[in-house]
């Protein structure tokens, strides 16, 4: 595996690449591990490859410019291959960041719809490398940060079912990709020992897109939760350089396993449940719209316990997701006490996130339910999104 700095230093230098003024830097500082430079013929032998994209959310948006490197390991690294994704670093990226329709993906499972476009616009140059990767490749290290993780994610799982080979998967500040099958697969696909998913505990981008996209993993071995830099902008919580700072403090890498002991010991299920019990007084902040976003979650699974009837997210169905959630919740409310209790709290907290106090003789109706939902998915996404402009 490749060390927490070594990753992350990766993840921060590939931003170099988008302007020909930088990109020599960063072909001089891998020179020696990887054979990054520009496509051409090496003693008759194509071993290194620009991936150029497209991304953007809506259709005059869009934009071809270079998303990453794909190349093959030379002297230590003889035997290793990279792919490596950049995140959102202009206005297209970020756009795209929010743009969570689905599609089905190549391996299976529904993912992020801007995600699968922008992964599909490299994929004829990714399946040329990965069809000539050399005999002597065991393993391919898919690394990316912000949007390029999310791209990182896909490319892996892709790499893995392709060519059967082992793909380790490093991300960080990585929003979620796919639903629970997608998710599920890949993790298994991988192995969760060959994940590090990494992300600070109050980066807002890995809150997006909101339910039901699942990270990869969530939770486990390969999630790697770490303290945030101490400001109170939230950019800096995602700022890639502040990504190298945690994990190689004062210019020393810290390796996986001392970096998984960072993770918050508190148990998330006693928080969720003293948070919808909770009347206290709630503001929209990073910390609250996290705490909204694991609460839908827990409440759904309780619902699943309780009633024995879980919310289908997949099929044919012409209603959006939201219309598919509100309905679920308004049955089930219906079931029993207990069942309406925790989804009543729900309700009512997600309401006081965007300033609605709900009087307790209400009419708890779907349209009323999707209302909330849609309210505070915006306003989640506005939160997000504010930080995101501020992205170098």
């Amino acid at each position: 595996m490749l060390t927490p700095e070594y990753s992350a230093r990766l993840a921060d230098d590939i931003y170099l690449i988008k302007n020909p003024g930088t990109r020599e830097l960063f072909l001089e500082t891998y020179q020696n591990d990887f054979l990054v430079n520009e496509v051409k013929e090496i003693n008759n032998d194509k071993r290194s490859a620009k991936i150029v994209g497209k991304t953007g959310a809506l259709v005059f948006l869009k934009s071809e410019h270079t998303m990453g490197v794909a190349a093959y390991g030379i002297n230590n690294f003889k035997g290793h291959a990279i792919v490596v994704l950049k995140g959102t670093a202009s206005g297209y990226d970020a756009l795209t960041d929010l743009n969570a329709g689905l599609k089905s993906f190549y391996t299976g499972g529904a993912v992020h719809q801007g995600f699968y476009y922008t992964f599909s616009s490299f994929l004829p140059q990714l399946t040329k490398f990965a069809d000539n990767l050399p005999t002597e490749v065991h393993s391919i290290h898919c690394i990316g940060h912000s949007l390029g993780g999310a791209l990182a994610t896909l490319a892996a799982d892709w790499l893995a079912s392709r060519t059967g080979k082992t793909a380790k998967l490093y991300t960080f500040g990585s929003p979620r990709v796919g639903l629970d099958f997608f998710a599920t697969a890949c993790r298994k696909r991988l192995r969760e020992e060959n994940i590090f998913r990494t992300y600070h505990q109050h980066d807002p981008v890995p809150m997006v897109p909101t339910w039901p996209f699942i990270h990869v993993p969530d939770g486990g071995i390969g999630d790697f939760q770490i303290p945030s830099p101490n400001s109170m902008n939230p950019i800096q919580h995602h700022k890639m350089g502040n990504y190298v700072s945690s994990v190689a403090p004062n210019g020393t890498s810290l390796d996986w396993d001392t970096i998984r002991k960072y993770r918050p010991k508190s148990e998330m299920r006693k928080s969720i449940e003293a948070w919808l019990k909770s009347d206290s007084i709630l503001s929209l902040s990073l910390n609250t719209a996290r705490m909204a976003s694991e609460a839908l979650v827990w409440v759904l699974k309780k619902v699943g316990q309780l009633s024995g009837i879980a919310l289908v997210i997949t099929g044919g169905t012409a209603f959006t997701l939201l219309d598919r959630l509100a309905i679920f919740m308004h049955e089930a409310y219906q079931f029993s006490k207990e069942v309406s209790f925790w989804i009543l709290r729900l309700i009512k907290r997600l309401a006081q996130l965007i300033g609605i106090k709900i009087k307790n003789d209400f009419n708890m109706t779907v349209a009323f339910i999707r209302a909330i939902f849609l309210r505070v998915h915006r306003a989640v996404s506005d939160l997000v999104m504010r930080a995101g402009r501020l992205i170098d």
